[in-house]
């Protein structure tokens, strides 16, 4: 049981300063880093994942055999 909070205290850790460096980024507040990307990138991953998930629902429906009629 030790172990499944230590992992739930790092995860609410890694969540926290994620968000906070992210801010960070959002707002331009990290010279190094371009303030654009912030979005860009995020919304990236988010097609590209919407376009994952319409590829695997049409591999489903092409590689599932029909159904046995009934009767």
């Amino acid at each position: 049981m030790a172990k499944i909070k230590l992992l739930g205290l790092f995860l609410i850790f890694l969540a926290s300063t994620s968000s906070i460096l992210y801010l960070l980024w959002f707002f331009a507040l990290i010279p190094w880093l371009d303030p654009e990307l912030a979005v860009r990138i995020p919304v990236l991953l988010v097609t590209l994942f919407a376009f994952f998930i319409v590829g695997f629902i049409g591999y489903v429906m092409l590689a599932t055999k029909p159904p046995k009629p009934v009767g």
